[in-house]
Order: structure tokens, then C-alpha cells, then sequence
């Protein structure tokens, strides 16, 4: 099994010999480096080497928003995760904007952390729980509002759409809405349907292109 290549660029040491100790035993895991700056990471050489890169936010000299602009333009191929003790709608939407793939608060599980990481290196979305609810309270608020938007979804769908954003599964969305598994399957291929999309990534993606997300 081929492991990602993981890198951590935070500013802060023991930010990132605490990351080193939470994820350094994960089996999927092979941590490439850690770095204190952009800069101290583009001179090892490991940016080719990278899957999955774990950016802080406020760096010395390049900040992270800055880096992320100019890691999509060179290297695309990089999944970025954006982990950040800040949760701002508008740093989030300026991320989104730059090319990140994921957004993380450093208060986040190790769980969702590993969470994040595979799904990004799969070519996927991910947002952690808090930002998945500022961006689809927005979605369901601008859905109901916006009426030059015709593909209108319903409260129920909208119920199923935040819940499938957040990674649960359909049986456990049935159990949670006291809905069969058969009607969450219809719900979603509703969803799909109106907003014509394939996946939850491509839901988010579409949600903010379009003005959906009020972030």
C-alpha cells in the first residue's frame, strides 16, 4: 500500500511536534517534513514528493493564503489543507477562492484530521464540522431566497444535503431524520438532480461558484 506523502508548514513548533506525535503511527501515513515557512519548505526539495500538504494560515514573510495562490499556479497536483485556529467565512471563501481543498480549525480531532487528509489526497473536498455548517446554512438560506435560482430544494432535502456534506452515511441520515434508507437514496438523487452535481465536493464547489454559500 502506498502511503501519502505529508508535509506541515506552521510557524509554530510545538504545533508541529504536536502534529508529528498525533499522526506519526498511522499506518496510511508517511510524514515527508515540517516547516516553519514557505520558503524553509520550497528549499528542501520536497514539494514534488508532496500528496497532502497541512498549512497554517498565518506564516512568516508569504502568508499561507499566499502560498496556497502560488502552489495552485506551479504545483496543482498538491492537496492543501488549510488548519487555522481562526474560523472566519471570509477566510474560508478567500481559501476556497485560492485553491484549497480542505479547511480544518486546530481544534479538530485527530480523526477528522485523517479524515481530511485521505479524502483530499483522493482528489475530494473537505471541510471540517463547523465550517460544513457555515457554508450550507448559507446554501439553505440563499436556496429559499434567491429566487432567480429555479432549482429550489425542498426543507427535507436540504435536511439531507447538510447531513451528507458532513460525511454521514445513508442509513445513519435515515436514522437521524426517522427516514428509510430508500427515501434517503430518492432525496439525494433529487438533490443531484436539481443542482447537477455528482458528489458532495462537486456540490460544495457548485454551492459557492454559484453564489449558493453566503460566506
Amino acid at each position: 500500500m502506498n502511503k501519502i506523502n505529508l508535509v506541515f508548514v506552521d510557524d509554530h513548533k510545538i504545533m508541529l511536534q504536536g502534529l508529528i506525535s498525533l499522526l506519526q503511527h498511522e499506518a496510511k501515513l508517511h510524514i515527508a517534513g515540517a516547516f516553519r515557512s514557505a520558503n524553509e519548505y520550497i528549499n528542501s526539495g520536497l514539494l514534488g514528493q508532496t500528496d497532502v500538504l497541512l498549512l497554517d494560515m498565518n506564516l512568516p514573510g508569504e502568508s499561507g493564503l499566499e502560498f496556497t495562490k502560488r502552489l495552485q499556479a506551479s504545483s496543482p497536483q498538491v492537496g492543501i489543507i488549510i488548519l487555522t485556529a481562526l474560523n472566519d467565512s471570509s477566510l474560508i471563501e478567500a481559501c476556497v477562492k485560492a485553491g484549497a481543498r480542505g479547511f480544518l480549525t486546530k481544534d479538530a480531532s485527530k480523526e477528522e484530521i485523517m479524515e481530511a487528509i485521505q479524502r483530499v489526497h483522493q482528489g475530494e473536498h473537505y471541510f471540517g464540522q463547523s465550517i460544513s455548517h457555515i457554508a450550507f446554512e448559507g446554501f439553505a438560506n440563499s436556496v429559499q431566497q434567491d429566487q432567480t435560482h429555479k432549482q429550489l430544494l425542498s426543507p427535507r432535502e436540504i435536511e439531507v444535503l447538510q447531513l451528507l456534506a458532513e460525511g454521514k452515511l445513508q442509513k445513519q441520515i435515515a436514522a437521524a431524520l426517522s427516514l428509510s434508507i430508500k427515501t434517503v437514496e430518492s432525496h439525494k438523487a433529487n438533490i443531484q438532480k436539481k443542482l447537477k452535481v455528482n458528489s458532495t465536493a462537486d456540490l460544495i464547489k457548485y454551492a459557492i461558484r454559484e453564489g449558493f454559500v453566503l460566506l
